[in-house]
């Protein structure tokens, strides 16, 4: 999956659209598009930004940036080729279409007789041997002055451009560490809140009987229903014959980076909250692959890849379903 397909998708699973991630970006919402449908003619003026915009989208998501980095680059660069390219054929073809030094006045001279030859000759031999001007002492000092003046004038040029770029490259760095810190601080504003409301909940409601986590599986989705009396566990296990690929990624986080096993893989999970892990196993013949110990039969997508959804949610209490009723 190529990474403006994992923003993109990242960005449908947290229900968000191209308005809420332009506020929380700052980023014009054509860019946003433009990121997701690797459509970089759209920055064809100034790609140096390009890299920092995209950064900034997979902040904002909570999607590992180190991870996709490099694809990233290499994208750029290869978009910056194609455009470079194009623009040499079509030079090319410009020149190739101008008109062409017509070759009459060659046949003019040519057609010309020995008598016209002899008095041309003649006239070249004569002003060939006319004293030549030499140059002044004035006239050599002021072109090295003018010499001199251009070439200060290029060398300040080039370093006002210079100081421009790295300036612009601080602020754009400066930017997407002002969106970091922002995006960390409503996160730690978020969690304050459902820290708080979960206190005044357990001061208000009754004690509910425990419930043990339920583990439910639906194609590629795999939910495990937990009452979060405890920190719930998601149990990993994969069997096979053959070498394979096993990632497991929390929040854009890599917890296993293409980690090769021989013949099983097994990780456990602990879940402090709610939340959605993205398997992406690759699955070789003859793999058994249980979650909780459930069996689960993981079919490819549309891309070829098999990518399973782990979603931990919360267990409705007796007391919610009552509120959700009565509310009906």
């Amino acid at each position: 999956m190529r990474y403006y397909e994992i923003l993109k998708k990242r960005r449908t699973d947290l229900k968000l659209s191209i308005q809420d991630v332009s506020a929380q970006t700052r980023l014009a919402p054509e860019y946003i598009k433009a990121i997701e449908d690797n459509d970089l003619d759209v920055f064809s003026d100034d790609l140096s930004f390009v890299r920092y915009f995209i950064r900034a989208y997979c902040e904002a998501l909570g999607v590992n940036w180190n991870m996709l980095q490099e694809e990233v680059d290499g994208s750029i660069k290869h978009y910056a080729h194609l455009r470079n390219m194009a623009l040499t054929q079509a030079q090319k073809r410009m020149a190739a279409a101008m008109p062409v030094e017509s070759s009459d006045s060659r046949v003019r001279r040519a057609s010309r007789s020995t008598y016209e030859n002899r008095v041309a000759s003649a006239s070249r031999s004569l002003s060939r041997q006319k004293p030549r001007r030499k140059l002044s002492l004035k006239a050599v000092i002021a072109a090295a002055v003018i010499l001199c003046a251009g070439f200060g004038l290029w060398t300040a040029m080039s370093q006002m451009r210079a100081s421009q770029a790295a300036q612009a490259e601080a602020a754009a760095s400066q930017e997407a560490r002002d969106k970091e810190a922002e995006t960390a601080r409503l996160a730690q504003l978020r969690r304050q809140e459902q820290g708080l409301d979960s206190q005044d909940q357990q001061e208000t409601e009754p004690e509910t009987p425990v419930q043990e986590d339920k583990t439910t599986v639906s194609g590629n989705t795999v939910t495990v229903t937990s009452a979060f009396a405890s920190a719930p566990q998601v149990q990993i296990e994969a069997k096979f014959s053959a070498p394979t690929t096993v990632w497991l990624t929390e929040e854009g986080a890599v917890l296993n980076d293409t980690s090769q096993f021989t013949d099983s893989f097994s990780q456990t999970v602990t879940m402090q909250d709610a939340g959605t892990l993205l398997f992406q196993p690759a699955i070789p013949e003859g793999m058994k692959l249980t979650v909780n110990g459930q069996t689960v039969n993981a079919q490819p997508g549309e891309s070829g890849e098999v990518i399973i959804t782990i979603d931990v949610v919360r267990a409705q209490t007796e007391q919610q379903g009552d509120q959700n009723e009565s509310a009906e």
